[in-house]
C-alpha cells in the first residue's frame, strides 16, 4: 500500500529530528532544541493528513483486518510499526533526559535561593508583621 510507505517515509524526519533533539538535550544545547521544537509540528501535520487519508480509505478496517485481505502490504506496515516503535522510544528516552534536566535545574535553584525559613526573621515575623498592619 503506498499510502503506508508514504507514512514511513514521512515518520523519517520526524525520527531524526527526535535523534538529534537526544544529542541536543546531552549537550544542553537549548538554542538547537528550541528550533526542533518548531520544526517537529511541520512533520507532524503531514502525519495526520496521512493517517487521515488512510483511515478514509481503509474505513473501520483496522490494519489486521486490512492485512488479512491484502498480505502484500505485510511489509510496508512492518516498517511503519518500526519506525513508531522507534519514535516512542527515543521520545521517552528524550522525556527522561528533560526530566533529568529540570531536577539538576531545581536542585541547583534550591541551592542558590534560601527557604523563606533561612531569612533572618523567619516567616513567623513575616507573618505577624501582616497582621500588626492589618490590625
Amino acid at each position: 500500500m503506498e499510502l503506508i510507505d508514504q507514512l514511513t517515509a514521512a515518520h523519517i524526519p520526524l525520527l531524526k529530528l527526535a535523534e538529534e533533539k537526544k544529542q541536543v538535550l546531552i549537550q544542553n544545547d537549548m538554542q538547537r532544541l528550541s528550533q526542533i521544537v518548531k520544526e517537529e509540528p511541520v512533520h507532524l501535520k503531514r502525519i495526520e493528513q496521512l493517517e487521515q487519508q488512510r483511515i478514509e480509505q481503509m474505513g473501520t478496517m483496522t490494519m489486521t483486518e486490512w492485512l488479512q485481505v491484502h498480505p502484500t502490504d505485510v511489509d510496508s506496515m512492518r516498517q511503519l510499526l518500526q519506525a513508531i516503535g522507534q519514535l516512542k522510544a527515543l521520545n521517552e528516552l528524550n522525556a527522561d533526559l528533560l526530566e533529568q534536566s529540570l531536577q539538576y535545574l531545581n536542585w541547583h535553584l534550591e541551592l542558590l535561593i534560601p527557604e523563606a525559613d533561612d531569612f533572618t526573621y523567619g516567616q513567623s515575623a513575616l507573618d505577624r508583621a501582616h497582621f500588626n498592619r492589618n490590625a
